[in-house]
């Protein structure tokens, strides 16, 4: 489970794939049907094969909005597609240069823009733009989600990882968990609220696990552990995050817990004397799903949705095992 080889993380190096950032919205519109005549056919295809393959695949969105000759007669086209850059980057909340992950940009994408109309065509005599706005090509491929775009698991591969990982955390000699998922872990289980498999993960079943065996190992890895490989956001040829979280909230979250808990990543206790130590060192979710200060700086970095539960306190009065 703790190996030595280390990934390229694709969002500080090199990107998979780059291009301007209208042509993100010029790639649904293809899907949907329409000839979009702001991206070649060939470009397309390259972009759309890469992230149906790998959700992880990062892109960079880019923009020539500064290389602007000072008076000069400019190419209305050139002025068409800078402001569709920058309208785009405006809505997404990002800048030219910005690099995210497949899923997460096609994701935000279909959250913000709705459609191409007053993108890429307007009312405005002399800014018509684009005819195929008004196609519905693009709000044809928004309804179905960035699943329509991007790689998804099947149904039938999560279900398989379940089984597997099932049986791995009920015989396993110990659990590979990492530490914030100990918190989701009190916080669905609210004090003996939570008593059903989850979903998108096996928290459940670990559950039961240090219930039934309460000095079990717990060894704390930083990223992915157990309790994620059947979920839909887990990504099995890189073993990545392909959540919005995964981008980085979720790394801090477990970096702040180990700092708290005083550990590294690799230390390993027994589940009773672990949670002991979380409940000591953790009082409250505020500390790590909301910043210490609950304040909201960007997409990336929401607030988890449950931390005015009361969930994780609840079951820190009142133990798990």
């Amino acid at each position: 489970m703790i190996g030595e080889t280390r990934l390229d993380d694709g969002l500080c190096q090199t990107p998979g794939i780059t291009m301007y950032a209208h042509q993100l919205v010029s790639t649904v519109c293809i899907l949907g049907g329409a000839e979009c005549p702001l991206l070649e056919q060939e470009r397309d295809r390259e972009i759309l094969g890469k992230v149906r393959k790998d959700p992880t695949v990062t892109i960079r969105l880019e923009s020539n909005a500064d290389e602007i000759p000072i008076y000069s007669e400019l190419d209305p086209q050139d002025v068409f597609n800078r402001k569709r850059d920058l309208d785009v980057l405006q809505r997404l909340g990002l800048v030219p240069g910005s690099v995210r992950r497949a899923r997460y940009l096609y994701t935000l994408l279909f959250q913000r823009i709705e459609s191409p109309i007053g993108l890429c065509a307007y009312d405005t005599p002399g800014w018509e733009g684009c005819p195929l706005a008004h196609s519905g090509a693009y709000e044809s491929v928004r309804t179905r989600g960035w699943q329509a775009v991007v790689y998804q698991r099947s149904d039938e591969e999560m279900q398989e990882y379940r089984e597997r990982n099932v049986k791995q955390i009920a015989q396993g000699e110990q659990l590979y968990i990492r530490p914030h998922h100990l918190m989701c872990l009190c916080c669905w289980y609210a004090g003996g609220q939570g008593q059903s498999p989850r979903p998108n993960d096996t928290l459940y079943e670990v559950l039961q696990r240090i219930q039934q065996q309460p000095d079990v190992p717990i060894t704390l890895v930083e990223g992915c552990c157990q309790a994620c490989e059947c979920c839909d956001g887990f990504h099995p040829g890189t073993g990545r995050c392909v959540h919005a979280g995964g981008l980085a909230r979720d790394f801090k979250k477990d970096l702040d817990v180990f700092q708290k808990l005083g550990l590294m990543p690799g230390a390993t206790m027994e589940a009773r004397e672990l949670f002991d130590l979380l409940f000591e060192r953790v009082p409250s979710v505020r500390d790590i799903c909301a910043y210490g200060d609950e304040v909201v700086r960007s997409e990336e970095w929401q607030i988890c949705g449950g931390v005015y539960r009361e969930g994780y306190e609840l079951t820190r009065r009142t133990g798990i095992f």
